[in-house]
């Protein structure tokens, strides 16, 4: 049986690692500071082997091989949602780097406003020793709420209830993106809330449903240049799809059948999951490669 859930975390978080001699080099990088609430927050992990040999990284009995340390204000402690969570060994060749890409969000408990800060922690069991990385800070805020709609799940395609869906402006940096947020009217489940790109001022989104309640987002990217963006009744990306407009603004038109039309644009390209949109934008996809297993 694994160290008791509080007693595990404590005893990582304690954990005192130096640097100057260290066998395992670990690095945590998280690209931005600001976070919407509920957005992917990807941590990238690098594990350099410094041994002078091969080594294998794997749980023992009592520990983990790969978490994290995150503590929120008043150094709260954040265990992972399943503290019994299982990750496959890993060989690391001498002087190898290997490197995990994480959703943050999905293994822990980081959905309420504030800072947090986090280090990466591996446990290297044949010294039986924690080694981690340096502390990033990050802060969860939400965005400006730009519009917002509650329609009903069509029958076939869920629980029959009633879907949220929200606009929500936040400012990166020097940018400031458009968010799409979907969740359960009556239990406050968030299915996403997806960064779809960046806005360009005086010209707010555009949005309409189809006759399956999937949303389509017109919103302007830059000069004479739109992206539309479909999102499912659950939160599923449908796809993205460039368009030009270079003589007035193009509009949504719903058909007879439910389908809905784009006027005064023409298509360019389609856009992939997470594909940038006018600035480089997060990966929308939910759960990255390289993430502990329940």
């Amino acid at each position: 049986m694994k160290t008791p859930r509080l007693l595990f975390w404590l005893v990582l978080f304690l954990a005192a690692v130096g640097h100057a001699h260290a066998q395992l080099s670990v690095d945590c990088s998280i690209k931005r500071r600001l976070f919407l609430a509920h957005e992917p927050i990807i941590a990238t992990v690098t594990v350099t082997n410094l041994t002078g040999r091969d080594i294998v990284l794997e749980d023992t009995p009592e520990m983990q091989w790969f978490g994290f340390q995150v503590n929120g204000t008043g150094e709260r402690i954040f265990p992972p949602r399943n503290p019994n969570y299982s990750l496959d060994p890993i060989e690391i060749k001498a002087g190898e780097q290997k490197r995990r890409s994480v959703n943050l969000n999905e293994l822990y408990e980081i959905g309420d406003y504030g800072i947090y800060r986090i280090r990466a922690s591996i446990f290297f069991g044949e010294i039986n020793k924690f080694f981690s990385s340096r502390q990033s800070s990050i802060e969860v805020t939400d965005g400006q709420l730009l519009w917002t709609k509650i329609v009903g799940v069509p029958g076939g395609t869920g629980d029959g209830g009633l879907r949220k869906f929200s606009l929500l402006a936040h400012q990166q940096s020097d940018f400031r993106m458009l968010y799409v947020r979907v969740e359960d009217h009556d239990n406050g489940t968030v299915f996403c809330t997806q960064e779809i790109g960046r806005m360009i001022e005086g010209q707010p989104p555009t949005a309409e449903f189809d006759l399956g309640n999937n949303l389509y987002i017109l919103h302007l990217i830059g000069q004479r240049e739109y992206l539309l963006t479909k999102v499912g009744i659950n939160g599923e990306f449908l796809g993205g799809t460039r368009y030009t407009a270079p003589k007035s603004r193009p509009y949504f038109r719903r058909l007879a059948d439910g389908k809905v039309q784009i006027v005064g644009a023409r298509k360019e390209a389609s856009v992939a999951q997470g594909a940038p949109a006018g600035e480089p934008a997060t990966k929308l996809s939910a759960r990255p490669p390289g993430l502990p297993k329940n």
